[in-house]
């Protein structure tokens, strides 16, 4: 059975970091609505960048536990 890029551990763990990458942006302070992207999106770039924050969270929570164990 071929495995999918999807489920591959490399995949996964490159979105393990990246995560972490972002909430570290978050711990820190780092100012989003600065960013050029979210100055045109006008209000909604702050709503844009704080569901961003509640995915990363998520997807720690639910993938770090299964990487972390094997």
């Amino acid at each position: 059975m071929k495995q999918s890029f999807l489920n591959s551990e490399f995949f996964i763990f490159s979105c393990l970091c990246i995560s972490v990458i972002r909430i570290y942006l978050e711990v820190i302070n780092f100012k989003f609505a600065k960013l050029p992207m979210t100055k045109k999106m006008g209000v909604n770039g702050e709503k844009f960048h704080k569901m961003g924050f509640y995915f990363c969270a998520g997807y720690i929570i639910l993938f770090a536990p299964t990487f972390l164990f094997r």
